[in-house]
């Protein structure tokens, strides 16, 4: 269900091949479908390696024997996010497009790589750069001026769903961009 043509072929390829993240069937990918806040998790916890992570009880919405769970207080442990409340992840929540820039930022902060690039990156052309949550700002700005997100008809649509296509291309130019040369191609990435 991934055209050759589509302009994410190859992002979508990278992260399939890089095991990244999987498709939703042996032979299917989904690419319009929406990735969730506890898969996100779950696909940064994989690209660092599935290090031991002591499962804690901070969010009620996320169940000690759920796919996430380990990824999850992983994510906490190292500052990538706090969840969308002080006691709830919203882990079956799509996750938008200004939650997956802040995620993978924090995520490259957590792994030591340089986000210096494009800290001073003016997103300010984007029609929309005002609906950004002030949280965010900075990390839109990275994404963007470091190559690894890009805006769609001069639009960031910060809160728009992130579907597993724009997932798939975003972590494939992070990793191609970002990523140290020595762990890039790699599916422990940091």
């Amino acid at each position: 269900d991934v055209a050759t043509s589509a302009w994410y072929y190859d992002g979508v390829v990278y992260a399939y091949q890089n095991k990244l993240f999987n498709g939703t069937s042996e032979t299917t990918f989904s690419p319009t479908g929406t990735m969730t806040r506890g898969q996100m998790a779950a696909v940064l916890y994989r690209m660092a390696g599935s290090p031991d992570v002591e499962l804690t009880e901070k969010f009620t919405d996320v169940a000690p024997d759920s796919f996430c769970a380990r990824a999850v207080a992983w994510a906490v442990e190292q500052g990538i996010t706090n969840g969308t409340t002080a006691t709830t992840f919203s882990p079956s929540a799509p996750i938008q497009r200004q939650q997956f820039a802040v995620f993978l930022y924090k995520y490259a902060l957590a792994a030591g790589y340089d986000v210096s690039v494009g800290e001073d990156t003016n997103i300010l052309s984007y029609t929309d750069a005002g609906s950004i949550g002030e949280y965010a700002v900075p990390a839109m700005q990275w994404a963007c001026g470091a190559g690894v997100a890009s805006g769609i008809d001069g639009k960031l649509m910060p809160t728009s769903p992130a579907p597993r296509y724009q997932v798939a291309e975003f972590l494939a130019n992070f990793c191609q961009k970002v990523v140290p040369a020595t762990s890039a191609g790699t599916s422990k990435a940091a």
